[in-house]
């Protein structure tokens, strides 16, 4: 930052490290970059360019990798008061980090010589040591060769973090009297806008900050609705997208999760609390920055906790598919973070990106659900706490990815089995059990595994009280499940061109089959279904060459090593 007329504002490094160096004793400073070549701080008669064996004008002088080479060591070695070299975007004289150029060899090789072989002078009233110095500036420490940077006692390593709170306010009070409408606006309301900013752009660059201010003025968007400028910033969209959900279609919400996720009434009601509280923001964090909603839901095999996410998602955008979904037994391997996030530079897979980092950049405002988290390695987990924490995660290029937009889902089944004395598995909860018993036990499964198998708990204390148990499907339910199915099939080959109907002796025979267990759940249901009437209806249908528009009715089903059906024709 650097202040005019006492307005702060954001200014580039490499603009204000020349005064910095000034001021601590270095008398003469000239930059170079890739495209502009080199330049003195301070042009005029007797620069130090000249110095440097090189012919400038107006103060600049043409060159490139080679020229840099050599300049490097005239500079080292220069006689007079000490001197400063700053080698801007020196990222970026690497093509490949792993593979030098020839050039870019002999300048780092030629760097790392001169740094042992460099000497300080006394200079200045209280003789001060100095070297004539070299500041690379670069985006990260390993964009510089390791073998000139490792063990190398003359080279500094000076990191330059993100803007704190106090740095970013500094320049944000200037920042917001600029806003539309901020002019007339009386000091409360400023004061409140300017928190408002502060807060929501954790993380974020100086830069960064004036470039969310100008996309407000250009968009017009009013002092006191500054985050919808952040929000457009960060992930594309300046109006919140959560507000444009019909609140209607929420409050009605209900009955149409019911009807798809059965018998599960305190798992609908609390999941749609939690859709609320991201539609109307109530209860949000005041940085903004964490994602919209993120619930746990765990419980038994095929008892609905991947339709609920499935329902919440359709009833939001109308469409269940819109959801993005990671199975998470495909991330068990220590190194399948950069899956989810991409592969580093310098590694295979480095310019296709992550698959979690790519998919959220693309749609910031969707249902993500993480299926069967446990069996997720406990790297990845260490990920999952960066975005419940802060909503970001930095993908292996290095761009930041926002979660604020997004509802996270977590599905596991955790507590349904424990080990036992040999390793085996053996059930931790039974369907004989009452609801309030399977709960407690799961809860307490859950807990036992993040904080003394995985050793982290900090994960489960950023879930909080959203953890969702799920209860076994109960006789009663399950009679509901299996009429839905059945209904559903019926009317699916009714549209398919063939009217078949299922005689009431039939159907509770196949109820029969298909109730007889319920450990699996609604998913054991349907495969019973699938096993007991799809297969022998559609084997039926084709071996009778049955043709669109006529009638059949299902009079009996015949269990056996293959189940069989009696499809009486009901068309003349």
């Amino acid at each position: 930052m650097h202040t005019v007329a006492g307005e702060i504002a954001a200014a580039p490094l490499s603009r204000v490290l020349p005064d910095v160096l000034k001021e601590a004793g270095y008398a003469r400073v000239a930059c170079f970059d890739l495209l502009n070549g080199f330049r003195d701080v301070e042009p005029g008669e007797g620069s130090y360019l000249g110095q440097l064996g090189l012919t400038p004008t107006n103060g600049a002088a043409p060159g490139g990798i080679d020229l840099l080479s050599s300049t490097l060591e005239r500079h080292v070695g220069a006689e007079g008061p000490p001197s400063a070299l700053i080698v801007d975007f020196a990222s970026r004289l690497i093509a490949r980090n792993e593979a030098l150029s020839p050039p870019e060899h002999q300048l780092f090789s030629r760097a790392l010589i001169l740094s042992h072989s460099a000497r300080v002078r006394p200079a200045g009233d209280k003789r001060l040591p100095y070297f004539n110095t070299v500041v690379w500036i670069v985006d990260k420490e390993g964009d510089l060769p390791d073998w000139f940077l490792i063990g190398n006692p003359r080279i500094r390593h000076i990191p330059i973090g993100r803007p704190d709170h106090v740095a970013r306010r500094s320049m944000i009070r200037s920042l917001v009297r600029g806003l539309p409408g901020a002019q007339s606006a009386d000091q409360p309301a400023l004061g409140k806008s300017v928190q408002g900013f502060v807060d929501e752009t954790e993380g974020l660059l100086l830069l960064d900050l004036s470039a969310v201010a100008q996309l407000a003025r250009s968009e017009g968007v009013q002092f006191d609705r500054i985050g919808d400028a952040v929000r457009r910033f960060k992930v594309g969209v300046t109006d919140d997208p959560w507000r444009k959900i019909s609140r209607d279609k929420i409050s009605s919400g209900e009955d149409f999760v019911r009807r798809r996720v059965k018998g599960q009434a305190h798992a609908v009601t609390h999941m749609l609390d939690i859709v609320k509280r991201a539609v109307t923001g109530i209860g949000q964090s005041p940085r903004g920055g964490r994602p919209r909603g993120v619930v746990f839901l765990a419980g038994p095999t095929g008892v609905g906790k991947t339709e609920l996410a499935k329902t919440i998602t359709s009833l939001l955008f109308g469409d269940e598919s819109a959801y993005i979904r990671f199975d998470m037994s495909e991330f068990s391997a220590e190194h399948s973070d950069q899956r989810l996030i991409g592969a580093p530079p310098g590694y295979i897979g480095y310019d296709v990106g992550g698959e979690l980092t790519n998919a959220i950049r693309e749609k910031p405002f969707s249902v993500v659900l993480f299926d069967e988290i446990e069996k997720a390695h406990p790297r990845i987990l260490d990920k999952f706490l960066q975005v419940l924490d802060d909503g970001v995660l930095t993908s292996g290029r290095g761009d930041r990815v926002y979660f604020s937009e997004a509802f996270i889902v977590f599905t596991s089944n955790l507590g349904i089995y424990v080990p036992g004395p040999t390793g085996e598995r053996i059930a931790n909860v039974t369907p004989e059990e009452t609801f309030e018993g399977v709960r407690r036990k799961v809860r307490g499964e859950i807990e036992k595994h993040f904080k003394q198998v995985l050793n982290r708990p900090e994960i489960l204390n950023r879930i909080g009280e959203n953890v969702i148990v799920f209860d076994f499907i109960r006789p009663d339910i399950a009679n509901e499940i299996f009429d839905q199915m059945v209904d559903n099939l019926l009317k699916d080959v009714r549209s398919l061109g063939h009217d078949v109907t299922l005689a009431e002796a039939a159907r509770e025979v196949l109820r029969g089959l298909c109730l007889a267990d319920l450990s699996n759940g609604g998913r054991g249901i349907r495969n019973q279904v699938e096993s007991h009437l799809i297969n022998p209806l559609s084997r039926s249908l084709f071996d009778k060459g049955a043709e669109a528009g006529r009638k059949y009715r299902i009079e009996a089903i015949r269990p056996g090593a293959s189940t069989t059906i009696e499809l009486v024709s009901e068309s003349p």
